[in-house]
Order: C-alpha cells, then sequence, then structure tokens
C-alpha cells in the first residue's frame, strides 16, 4: 500500500470516529434536555396538584388565619410544599413548590385566596333571572367590571369602565360607555349565604331576652366595668360622661336607649375588654340622640367586640345608629343585628363591623345606610353589608351616604335593593334593583377595600391569577 493510500484510509478512520463522537455527544445531549423538559414538567404538574388539593382544604375550613406551612406532601412520583405568605381568618396568600421525584426540577405557584364568592370580584354584580333588566342611569359611574345576569341599559351620560358581562341571549345596551362581552352557559351565580349562622344567632339571643330581661326600668350614669354575665333591665338609658368596660351581657325585655333619649347628655364610651360586650333588646336599640350634647364612641377590636341586637317583637322595632350635625357617632369593631331593620343615618360612622337584618316579613325589614356623611366602612377599615330581607327595598343606600367593603343582598324572588345617590367602594352583590335602576351613584370595585369574608359564606373559595416561577 502506497503512502497515499495509507494517508486515505487514516482520514477515513478519524472522520468516522468524529462522526461517532458527535453522535454520541448528541444523544447524550438530547437526553439530558429531555429529561429536564419531563422533570420541569413533573414538578409544574405536581404544583398544579398540590394548589387544588389546597384549595380543597381551605373550602372545608372556617378559619384561614392558623394555616401553617406544610413540607414533603407526597402527589404521584414527586411531593410539594406549601408555604404560606400572610393569612386571615377570610384571606390568604400562599405558594406552592411542586417538586419532581430527587428534587432535581421545581416549580412554584404562588396564590392569593378569598372566602369571597367570585361574584364578589365584579363592582357590580346583579343576578335573579335571565330576563330581568336594570338601568344605570342618573349620572352614575361603575368602575369596574358589571356582572349582569339579564339586560342592561347604560343610558347616556353614564359609564361603566371595566367589561361590562352578560348571558350569550341577553344584551348590554345604551348610549352611555362600556364595552360588552358576552358569556357563553354556564354562568357565574348569585351566591347563597347560609343564614344559619345567624338565625343561631337569633334564637340564642331571644332565649337570652326572654331569661334575663327583667321587669325594672334603668338610668346610668355613672362608670360601669362589666365582670361577665348577666346584667338585666326592662328598659335601660344612658347618660352623662361615662365609659362601659369589661365583657357581659346587658339585656333588656324591652327598650336599649345608648345617649339616646332626649333627657340625655354628656359623653359615652364603650370599650369592652378582655372579652365581647353584648346589648340585647327584646324592642328596638338606639345609639345616640338627634341633641347637640351627646356623643357615643364605641371602641371594639378582633378580638373585643360590640354585639347590637334588636328582636322583632313589632314592626316598628329595630336597631338605630345616628347623630346630631354637631356631635359624633363613632363604632368601630361592632356586629349589629336587626332580626327586622337596621337604619344608620346623620352622618354615624361604622369601621370593621358586620350588619345583618334577616327575613320576618314585608313590613319594616330592611337594612338603610342613609344621609350625606353617613359611613359604613373607610379605606382600610371596611365593613360587611348584609340584608337577606325579601322586601322591596330590602337593602337602600341612599342620600349621599357611602359604603366601603362587601355589599350583599339576596331576596330570593321579593327582595330588591335600592342604590340612589350612593357612593360605595368594594363589591356589590345584589338579586335585583328596585324599580330596575341603579341611580345616581360612583360603585368603585377595590380588592383592597374588602373585609374578611363575613360568617355564612364558608365554602366559598375565589383566587386571583396565578404567579408562575421556577426554581
Amino acid at each position: 500500500m502506497d503512502k497515499k493510500a495509507a494517508a486515505l484510509i487514516l482520514v477515513i478512520f478519524l472522520m468516522l470516529i468524529c462522526a461517532l463522537l458527535a453522535v454520541t455527544a448528541f444523544s447524550l445531549l438530547a437526553t439530558a434536555v429531555g429529561m429536564g423538559t419531563i422533570e420541569s414538567m413533573q414538578a409544574f404538574s405536581t404544583a398544579i396538584g398540590g394548589e387544588e388539593w389546597y384549595l380543597e382544604q381551605l373550602a372545608n375550613d372556617s378559619d384561614w388565619s392558623n394555616e401553617a406551612d406544610q413540607a414533603d406532601i407526597a402527589l404521584g412520583s414527586g411531593a410539594f410544599d406549601v408555604t404560606i405568605n400572610s393569612a386571615a381568618k377570610g384571606s390568604i396568600s400562599f405558594t406552592i413548590t411542586g417538586k419532581a421525584a430527587g428534587e432535581a426540577a421545581q416549580r412554584e405557584v404562588s396564590i392569593t385566596a378569598s372566602r369571597f364568592p367570585p361574584a364578589a370580584k365584579f363592582a357590580v354584580y346583579w343576578g335573579r333571572d335571565t330576563g330581568s333588566f336594570l338601568q344605570i342611569r342618573n349620572s352614575s359611574t361603575i368602575d369596574g367590571d358589571l356582572w349582569s345576569r339579564g339586560t342592561t341599559e347604560v343610558l347616556s351620560g353614564n359609564s361603566v369602565t371595566g367589561t361590562s358581562y352578560c348571558p350569550d341571549n341577553e344584551n348590554i345596551s345604551g348610549t352611555g360607555s362600556f364595552t360588552e362581552f358576552k358569556v357563553i352557559s354556564p354562568y357565574p351565580g348569585m351566591p347563597q349565604i347560609d343564614e344559619s349562622y345567624y338565625d343561631n344567632l337569633i334564637s340564642t339571643y331571644n332565649a337570652l331576652i326572654a331569661a334575663h330581661g327583667t321587669n325594672s326600668d334603668s338610668t346610668l350614669s355613672t362608670n360601669l366595668n362589666l365582670t361577665g354575665g348577666f346584667y338585666g333591665y326592662r328598659t335601660l338609658e344612658t347618660t352623662g360622661n361615662i365609659t362601659i368596660s369589661g365583657n357581659g351581657f346587658i339585656v333588656a325585655s324591652r327598650d336599649i336607649n345608648l345617649h339616646a333619649s332626649a333627657s340625655a347628655s354628656g359623653t359615652l364610651t364603650i370599650s369592652p375588654s378582655g372579652g365581647n360586650i353584648y346589648f340585647l333588646a327584646g324592642r328596638s336599640l338606639t345609639v345616640n340622640s338627634t341633641q347637640n350634647d351627646t356623643n357615643v364612641a364605641i371602641n371594639g377590636d378582633a378580638n373585643n367586640r360590640v354585639y347590637l341586637y334588636s328582636q322583632d317583637s313589632a314592626t316598628s322595632r329595630l336597631v338605630r345608629i345616628r347623630k346630631h350635625s354637631s356631635t359624633a357617632t363613632t363604632v368601630d369593631s361592632a356586629v349589629v343585628i336587626g332580626q327586622r331593620r337596621i337604619i344608620v343615618e346623620g352622618g354615624a360612622r361604622i369601621t370593621n363591623s358586620t350588619l345583618y337584618v334577616s327575613d320576618v316579613s314585608d313590613t319594616n325589614n330592611y337594612l338603610q345606610i342613609t344621609d350625606s356623611g353617613t359611613a359604613v366602612g373607610t379605606p382600610g377599615n371596611p365593613c360587611n353589608l348584609i340584608s337577606v330581607s325579601g322586601r322591596d327595598p330590602g337593602l337602600i343606600i341612599n342620600n349621599g351616604a357611602s359604603v366601603t367593603g362587601f355589599v350583599y343582598h339576596w331576596g330570593d324572588n321579593t327582595g330588591y335593593a335600592q342604590v340612589n345617590g350612593a357612593t360605595i367602594a368594594g363589591s356589590l352583590v345584589a338579586s335585583q334593583f328596585t324599580n330596575d335602576r341603579i341611580v345616581n351613584s360612583d360603585i368603585t370595585y377595590s380588592a383592597a377595600d374588602l373585609p374578611a369574608a363575613p360568617d355564612g359564606f364558608e365554602g366559598f373559595v375565589s383566587t386571583d391569577t396565578s404567579s408562575w416561577d421556577d426554581k
């Protein structure tokens, strides 16, 4: 063999070796990339499964404030961790870390969840029946999204700044400003509150009134430090510069007037400690007068609340919270329950509280927030307003009043909400509106102005858009 032939054979041999090495390297690289992709997909699917699993746990838990981190929960061939970022009774932010077998790849998803139903993600959600009608009129603005179970007309000079959703067989119409989006069935349903929590409270309070109300009228004009137990009266009135503190039950078989009579004067301060203070009236419970010399300050907190209750003993009975134009009524961290009626008026201010009206009859059965300067909820201190009255209207927000928080009215087939001259920030969820209209009102969706979801909405879990990251 000559030198040229030998050299040619060597070149061919070297080329074959290089080709073999290239094929081997490419094969190894492809295998590595493929394994990485498979592991990443496994971690991704594990994180999704972990999210669904944890949301199911939350749906069965009535209080999220004590949720704790969890690690290495097995799922298929992988596992996931749950890390709590922040938690309150009705809202939670958490991260799920999905891990492939051997933790070779991880994917994270961060979620913010609320106990509120999905309907509370709209500025206005209304939804009793298909075929029903709503008109937005008289310089009204809905700043956020609208859900319309039936047809909505937005008149000239009125607007919906977000998206106006409706079923595909209904319409959003009118010469006002809006953007329509038709939704194919199934449609988001009107959320139903579980009234049993409030029904049980009402039954308990009525029994306590029957057991501890007396035939003795009393006027309280000195400080009272409650030490637990029950303080019974027929009618109780307060007057003077006094403080009611501690914890316990003040029960009257008839009326409770907290600086509310014409003869009262001075400032009443109610500051619970070591537990709650309960005011239970067999007839009406009134906070403050319309005189120019009485002030009331109710200073509860998350662990020490003030409960104000009026029994349905007659059609005229109610919880009334009010003030004179030159005086002050402030209520913080209270639970206000009117078996028949609640009225907040005259510029009174309520924060961090829940107001609830039950469904007892069509006569004087409603929750009303009224008058310029009256504020139920403020930014950072929102409230829950709940009416299940079957009256028209069973919920009234009017005459310049403002509400910050979650506003809910469900009146079955007969109850309506009246929103006229109102300012609302948070979310308004109602089955139907009086005269089929929202009038001269500004309603703004604001997640930041939604409080912790009230009792009665257990089982609802809605989430914000998930945020994904590789690790």
